[in-house]
């Protein structure tokens, strides 16, 4: 076993045992959802009341301190996803209050788009959807997760937990001063792709990835931008979209966000409150239930706050609860390898 491999098994064939973690808290996100690192180094993690910048701050004695500081001054609103395209940062969130109407109350849904540019300091969130008289985006049910598709259009799962879930399509305008929905097809992937409650999808070259209740779905964009039922794979054999098999399967537990990760794939386990991670071969490394306070969203660490060898997590807790220590925060692991280094994924495969 060669050099790089032996320190990577000695840490519990890589990921996630329990006994190999130490969770450090690094601040306080009520309700946290979701995280990005941008192009420019920023960390934004939002939750059920805003979005953040985590900003640290190093002491003369080598102690670094963490703070957030809200980057959105809109009403109260629970956000469900994170993502950049260009110099863009989008997220999105529902909004639910009581308008007096007539004589009665009625509860609003209202859905928003919004953006930030990072070449605008310091970073503002503003929804796109203000001054519109009907917004498109008002009909979804829950807006769980977005990602860009190659073509450059905004992939967002819409979660029902009651009805149809689908997964739709934002075609984005550029040309004013803030981003503009041109076109929004509520079911792009709609009833006959099967979703139960989609969520957090990643997007990697030509593959869709997807959690979709207890499971991971892998679904292969065409070189039109399309995901048709049937595709063409590299070997000119027509395959389907929708295999029996799914890329990740785990029975009564609800995968929330996906990482993939060495021709594998990291995930969190919401209500069993561990991470997971299955390589290539199907093997899977897992912490012990509970680890974690309902984990929501998991990436790895950059610069120049972190590094690769930190394996960062939102904790959630108690859903709509944004007070106690249950949850409600930022998390890091620190690894004993570089987790984005090449040769550490060429150790994983070499694992038997």
């Amino acid at each position: 076993m060669s050099n790089f491999v032996k320190p990577l098994a000695g840490v519990c064939a890589a990921l996630l045992i329990s006994g190999c973690i130490e969770k450090e808290k690094i601040v306080t996100i009520p309700d946290a959802e979701n995280l990005l690192f941008t192009s420019q180094g920023d960390l934004l993690v939002n939750g059920g009341k805003s979005i953040y910048q985590v900003t640290s701050q190093t002491e003369s004695d080598g102690t670094t301190s963490y703070t957030q500081t809200s980057v959105y001054d809109g009403n109260q609103c629970s956000f469900g996803g994170i993502a950049q395209q260009g110099d863009w940062i989008f997220s999105v969130c529902k909004e639910v209050y009581f308008k007096w109407k007539g004589f009665t109350f009625k509860l609003v849904q209202d859905t928003h788009l919004l953006a930030a540019n990072l070449n605008e300091r310091p970073l503002n969130f503003k929804a796109l959807d203000q001054g519109l008289e009907h917004d498109p985006l008002d009909a979804m049910t829950i807006p769980n997760g977005i990602a860009f598709a190659p073509t450059g259009e905004l992939i967002i799962a819409d979660t029902n937990f009651f009805a149809q879930s689908d997964v739709g399509r934002i075609t984005l305008d550029y040309s004013g001063d803030l981003p503009q929905v041109a076109q929004f097809e509520a079911d792009w992937l709609g009833s006959e792709y099967g979703f139960e409650t989609p969520n957090g999808p990643r997007i990697i070259g030509d593959t869709l990835y997807i959690s979709d209740g207890n499971k991971v779905r892998r679904l292969m964009f065409n070189e039109s931008g399309e995901i048709p039922l049937l595709f063409t794979n590299v070997e000119g054999n027509e395959v389907s979209n929708l295999p029996d098999d799914n890329l990740f399967y785990t029975g009564g537990v609800i995968v929330d966000d996906i990482l993939p990760y060495c021709d594998g794939i990291a995930v969190t386990q919401f209500l069993a409150g561990k991470l997971v991670f299955q390589d290539a071969q199907g093997e899977q490394y897992k912490t012990l239930p509970f680890s974690f306070e309902s984990p929501s969203a998991l990436a790895i660490g950059e610069g120049p706050m972190f590094e690769g060898s930190d394996l960062m997590v939102t904790e959630k807790g108690v859903i709509l609860e944004f007070n106690s220590g249950i949850g409600n925060q930022l998390s890091r692991i620190a690894m004993d390898f570089d987790l984005s280094d090449p040769l550490t994924c060429e150790a994983l495969k070499s694992l038997d």
